[in-house]
């Protein structure tokens, strides 16, 4: 499980921002995952990286400081081990010369080689008729009615996508979003930028049980999931102990209106007895289009 909310603005302010973006990695908590930073083999990228074997380098966030980022979601319930990895859906388009177009209508049509994602892709580096080109949503889920696999998704509003598709929402999509939505419109300036990061950050941390969410019993319950592990799934921050599994980090990227970006990231990490035993917050910053 895992969860993104966003806002990218078409148009934007010097003290305001292009986009304001907060993620939730849900993993089990001792899968050996590198925290975030520049890679050693390509400066202008900055990832964390996932270290298990056999599918070491791939991620669910990075970004390039030429503006192209992308978040990966998996979809619940569809799991095919003889698939290919969803992590480098994410690195190959921060790294790679395609732009969000050309790389989005690959993957399109490539999408049932992976198992379940929703992949989320932007651009801020790209303009058209003088704004920034919309992020582009792909999805391949297929134990869904009526889903759109791809689309451009709108700017100027607040935006949530976690587990399944954009049609069936969770409630904690849908009331995650309406916070997230109160949280920007307090801080919309740069002058209030660690009230806004530090906000965002505590809804990312809220582990309030949303039930009832209809969507997600449905599918928790096909995938055999107990009560007890649905309602702890049903929160933003996800934390399921007996799984030795939940919200491991948490995200934000915020780019400003002169280009500059904050990637923030917080690492929890989760000892023996299932309690967390440290947290760790890497904080880069760094200029569109800037080497680093």
């Amino acid at each position: 499980m895992c969860i993104l909310y966003f806002c990218q603005s078409e148009i934007w302010q010097p003290d305001g921002y292009r986009l304001i973006l907060a993620n939730n990695r849900d993993e089990y908590w001792d899968r050996p995952t590198k925290e975030a930073d520049f890679w050693a083999a390509d400066k202008s990228c900055i990832s964390g990286l996932d270290q298990m074997p056999g599918r070491e380098g791939g991620t669910w966030l990075g970004m390039n400081s030429s503006g192209k980022l992308a978040v990966l979601l998996n979809i619940l319930g569809q799991q095919d081990p003889n698939k290919l990895g969803r992590g480098h859906l994410v690195t190959k388009f921060i790294s790679g010369s395609e732009d969000i177009d050309q790389y989005g209508t690959a993957i399109h049509k490539q999408r049932y080689s992976y198992n379940g994602f929703n992949l989320v892709l932007f651009d801020l580096g790209k303009q058209e008729d003088s704004l920034t080109v919309k992020p582009l949503y792909i999805s391949n889920a297929m134990n869904y009615c009526s889903c759109v696999t791809k689309r451009n998704l709108p700017a100027n509003t607040f935006f949530g996508v976690s587990n399944s598709p954009l049609e069936y929402p969770f409630q904690k999509v849908e009331q995650g979003r309406a916070r997230f939505g109160r949280i920007v419109c307090q801080y919309p300036n740069v002058s209030s930028r660690q009230h806004l990061i530090d906000n965002l950050m505590g809804l990312m941390q809220d582990q309030t049980n949303l039930l009832p969410d209809p969507v997600l019993e449905v599918v928790a319950a096909s995938v055999g999931f107990s009560p007890l592990r649905t309602g702890q799934h049903s929160a933003v921050n996800v934390y399921s102990p007996a799984q030795r599994y939940g919200s491991r980090t948490s995200s934000l990227i915020l780019v400003d209106g002169e280009g500059q970006v904050d990637y923030v990231e917080r690492n929890t990490f989760f000892g023996s007895d299932d309690l967390p035993e440290s947290v760790d917050t890497v904080h880069k910053v760094f200029s569109l289009g800037a080497q680093t």
